[in-house]
C-alpha cells in the first residue's frame, strides 16, 4: 500500500527549501536566497528526509552533497513546483494582463517572428517582453525564470536537459553562406571537403548548430578552417557579408539577412533540424501563451 501523506508531513515552504538547496549547492547559500535562517533551512531538510525515509544530503567537509535520492527528488520536484507556482497565473483573471517573456536568436526574430508576433499582438493586450538568446542563453533563462517561452534550435537527444519542456515548431536547414563572388559558390563541387578549405564563419562551441558541423566534419576525417566564431546567426551572416569567410547556419535559404548573398543547402550533409519551443516542464500555460505557442508554430514562408 502506497503511504497516505498527513498535510503536516510535506508542505510546499519544504519542498522550495530542497530545491534551492539543490540549486545553490548548500544550506547557508539556500538561506540567503529564501530569507531563511541556517537552522530552518536544515529543519525543512531533516523534515523531509523523515517524510520519505532517506537521507538527501551527505556532509564533505564544510560542504553538503546530494545523494543519489535527492537527485531523484529534485528531478520530480521541480516539474511540480513550477506547475504550482504557474497556476496562479492560469486562474488569476487579470492573465489577460500577463507580460509574456520571449527569449530567441536574432536571426529567428529578424526573419520568422516578427508577422506572428505581431498577428498575436493584434488579439490580445498582453506586454511583450523580447530578448536576444542563443540556445544555451535560452535555456539558462528559462530556468532561471527570466523568461517564459523560448524558440531554438532542438538539441541533440543527449544535449535534452530533463527539467525543458520542447514543442516543435518547424524545420529550417543548415546552409553555408557567401558572397556570390566566392569560389565556393562558383564551384560545381559543393562537398565538405571543399568546404574545408576556406575560412568558416561558425557559431561557438557547444551550439546545437556547430556540434552538427563538427560532427559531420568530424566523420569524414576533416578540420575546420574556423576564421570567426559568433553566438548568433544574424552575426555570422554579417561577418560573410564583410567578406571574413564562409558562413555556416541554420536559417532560410531566401531570408531577408542574407538576401545580397549566394548560398547552398548542406542538408544532405548535417541534415536538417527542427525549431522547438520550449518552457519549463510542469509549466501550465495561460490561454494567451497558448495562442502564442500556436502562432510561433507556424512555418514560415
Amino acid at each position: 500500500m502506497p503511504r497516505s501523506i498527513q498535510s503536516e508531513d510535506l508542505n510546499f515552504a519544504q519542498l522550495r527549501t530542497f530545491q534551492l538547496v539543490m540549486q545553490e549547492g548548500g544550506y547557508a547559500a539556500a538561506a540567503r536566497v529564501s530569507h531563511l535562517s541556517v537552522p530552518s533551512v536544515w529543519q525543512h531538510i531533516q523534515a523531509l528526509e523523515k517524510v520519505y525515509g532517506v537521507e538527501l544530503f551527505a556532509r564533505a567537509g564544510r560542504h553538503v552533497e546530494p545523494t543519489a535520492a535527492a537527485e531523484t527528488l529534485y528531478e520530480h520536484v521541480s516539474s511540480i513546483l513550477v506547475q504550482v507556482e504557474s497556476t496562479f497565473d492560469v486562474v488569476a483573471r487579470s492573465s489577460i494582463d500577463q507580460t509574456i517573456r520571449v527569449v530567441a536568436g536574432a536571426r529567428m526574430m529578424l526573419e520568422d517572428l516578427a508577422a506572428p508576433l505581431a498577428a498575436f499582438h493584434k488579439r490580445h493586450p498582453n506586454h511583450l517582453v523580447i530578448r536576444q538568446g542563443s540556445d544555451r542563453r535560452a535555456e539558462e533563462l528559462l530556468m532561471d525564470d527570466q523568461a517564459d517561452l523560448a524558440m531554438a534550435l532542438e538539441p541533440g537527444p543527449d544535449r535534452k536537459s530533463a527539467h525543458l519542456h520542447y514543442e516543435p515548431a518547424y524545420t529550417v536547414e543548415f546552409l553555408a553562406v557567401a558572397k556570390r563572388s566566392h569560389p565556393y559558390m562558383k564551384s560545381r563541387a559543393a562537398g565538405l571537403e571543399e568546404l574545408a578549405e576556406h575560412p568558416l564563419v561558425v557559431t561557438l562551441a557547444g551550439t546545437h548548430g556547430r556540434d552538427a558541423l563538427d560532427q559531420a566534419l568530424h566523420r569524414e576525417g576533416l578540420q575546420a578552417k574556423i576564421s570567426v566564431e559568433t553566438d548568433n546567426s544574424a552575426f555570422t551572416i554579417a561577418c560573410v557579408a564583410a567578406g571574413m569567410g564562409i558562413g555556416i547556419l541554420a536559417g532560410r535559404s531566401n531570408g531577408v539577412l542574407s538576401k545580397k548573398l549566394a548560398s547552398r543547402s548542406l542538408s544532405d550533409k548535417l541534415g536538417q533540424r527542427r525549431i522547438v519551443l520550449m518552457w519549463r516542464k510542469g509549466r501550465l500555460l495561460t490561454d494567451p501563451m497558448v495562442d502564442l505557442v500556436e502562432q510561433l508554430k507556424l512555418a514560415p514562408e
